[in-house]
């Protein structure tokens, strides 16, 4: 009796120390981190209530926008590894496919002449 109390006691301790373990054939998707400071875009998108009229750092690359004839803001995406969000420039757009930081507001809804954004950021300053 006494040897069987000391392998289950034995057994315990052993199964306690075991890490959490996942399915096997599940993946979790990984998602590069973002670097020090910069939002990912994909959580601002999963989790707009959290961001709206916070300020953000966003780092990404620029798609093709939208343009609005007599209207000072224009959108374009931003893209990251982890999604894509409208940004609205009061200034130049930036080049297709190049790689900007911008500083900006979050916002949802956000409309321009007509045409509704869920959510958007309004850039701030661009780096």
């Amino acid at each position: 009796m006494r040897y069987f109390l000391i392998c289950l006691i034995m057994f315990s301790l052993i199964s306690s120390c075991t890490e959490s373990e996942s399915p096997i054939g599940s993946v979790e998707k990984a998602r590069p981190p973002a670097p020090s400071g910069v939002t990912p875009i994909g959580k601002i998108i999963e989790r707009p209530g959290e961001f709206t009229g916070k300020r953000v750092t966003l780092r990404g690359k620029v798609e093709p926008g939208l343009a609005f004839e007599f209207v000072n803001e224009q959108p374009y995406l931003l893209r990251d590894a982890t999604g894509q969000i409208w940004v609205i420039t009061s200034s130049v757009m930036p080049p297709k496919g190049s790689p900007v930081t911008i500083e900006g507001e979050v916002v949802s809804p956000y409309q321009i002449k007509g045409r509704r954004f869920e959510i958007a950021v309004i850039e701030r300053k661009r780096g």
